[in-house]
């Protein structure tokens, strides 16, 4: 019962005006248990009785033959259970007893069985008449008012209906009945008692091997393992009655004490189990000895200092190539790539100041034969990072004199870099004399 409230009892006259010879108090069925899962609403609702108990005998007519005037419930049948109902009495032993009349889906709103909350009055309500010490025992009993698919007939018990439940505690011997929450407690689960065993298995210097093995098999659950007293590692889970763990991190030649923790679960209690004490193998004694040098070059830290404006080029050095045939009286081509050119702009205080890269080179020499710069033209490429990569300057007006590869400007982040390269093209004039030439392109960053 979810809760409970006392009202005044001036509907007791009309419980005795309706009482007629026509009230049904079936003999009492077999012993049952109610089903917790035909609960309505899964005993989330309100149902309060009125009174809310009687006691006293007089002239034998005593509280024990009257129940409640009034019983109130704050929902009705539920949907597909709404055809009829009773109100029974249940004993702790699952005697089962109808308490008052059937009542049939007709028109009454009260009742529940069009879905509205309920509310039973008079003999509707109960009456106790012909209950006694078998059928409303001293004790906690339940008083029931059920909910049923098809009209069920007088002496049926519960069985299958949709039900509500109050509870009453009952004291024959002060002719007295009384309202009482809902208890609350179970009774104990009698657990089934187990063993646990524990074995140490591959000792080394440093490790062993654990096993727990927990009786009967049938236990679930987790083993805690332990060494000299204290738990190692997380708690193992039982895999037919067994667990197993691999200890490490242990010291050459010394004893120790494993054991295990078993919990329990619901049907069985905990143990606990310990091995016989093993020392781990010794550390062995060296017959002989060699030493290893060990070297290692440590590099100078690396500054974080701003280091300013600073180029590096990849590769170092650049071969131009051409047909191998070359015709008498035409000129001959030859190309390369400059590879990556980075600008590393480390101007940390000098946000918005520009730098510009710039190429030239020497004429180009093989012995005492020469081609002039003139005829060594670029096109610039930007590979990545902030900045511009330079125009495209064509054999001819060539490389004899510096022309702009890149520029760009400080953003005051440390390490801006910028990466560019440039596709080289050497036009060599007709009739120069054969050999291998060579020039140097100087690369400036100001």
């Amino acid at each position: 019962m979810r809760s409970s409230r006392l009202r005044s009892a001036l509907l007791g006259a009309t419980l005795t005006s309706l009482v007629s010879a026509s009230l049904l108090a079936a003999a009492p069925a077999s012993a049952a248990v109610l089903n917790p899962d035909n609960e309505v609403n899964g005993g989330d609702y309100t149902i309060t009785l009125d009174p809310t108990e009687r006691s006293g005998n007089e002239g034998g007519n005593n509280a024990l033959t009257w129940g409640p005037v009034e019983v109130n419930i704050s929902t009705g049948c539920p949907q597909g259970y709404r055809d009829s109902s009773r109100t029974l009495i249940v004993t702790a032993d699952g005697v089962e007893t109808i308490a008052s009349l059937n009542r049939n889906n007709a028109n009454a709103a009260l009742w529940g069985l069009q879905g509205n909350p309920i509310q039973l009055t008079g003999n509707h309500a109960s009456n106790w008449l012909l209950l006694n010490e078998t059928t409303l025992p001293s004790g906690l009993n339940r008083f029931v008012v059920t909910c049923e698919a098809t009209r069920q007939v007088a002496g049926a018990g519960v069985g299958d209906a949709k039900y509500f439940v109050a509870f009453i505690e009952v004291d024959r011997a002060a002719f007295s009945w009384r309202v009482v929450d809902r208890p609350t407690t179970e009774p104990p689960v009698e657990k089934t008692e187990t063993t646990t065993s524990v074995s140490v298995t591959g000792v080394t210097q440093n490790s062993a091997t654990l096993t727990a093995t927990v009786s009967p098999v049938e236990a679930t659950g987790a083993v805690q393992f332990t060494q000299n007293g204290e738990n190692i590692g997380a708690p193992v889970a039982l895999v037919a009655g067994t667990a197993t763990y691999s200890v490490s991190g242990l010291q050459p030649g010394t004893s120790y004490t494993f054991g295990a923790r078993y919990a329990g679960d619901d049907d069985h209690e905990g143990s606990n189990g310990q091995a016989e004490p093993v020392t781990t193998e010794a550390a062995p004694t060296p017959d002989d000895q060699e030493d290893v040098d060990l070297g290692v070059n440590v590099p100078d830290e690396t500054s974080t200092d701003p280091s300013g404006l600073t180029i590096a080029v990849v590769p170092g050095a650049v071969t131009l190539q051409g047909a191998d045939q070359r015709e008498q009286g035409s000129e001959w081509e030859a190309t390369g790539e400059l590879g990556n050119v980075t600008v590393n702009d480390d101007r940390r205080d000098a946000a918005g100041t520009p730098w510009s890269l710039s190429g030239s080179a020497s004429a180009f020499t093989s012995g005492s034969n020469s081609i002039a710069a003139t005829n060594l033209g670029w096109t610039p490429a930007k590979v990545d990072g902030p900045g511009t990569a330079g125009d495209a300057v064509a054999p001819g007006t060539g490389l004899a004199a510096a022309k702009p590869l890149a520029s760009g400007a400080a953003s005051g982040d440390a390490n801006a870099r910028t990466t560019v390269k440039a596709d080289l093209l050497l036009k060599v004039p007709a009739g120069t004399p054969g050999g291998n030439y060579t020039s140097t392109l100087t690369l400036t960053l100001i």
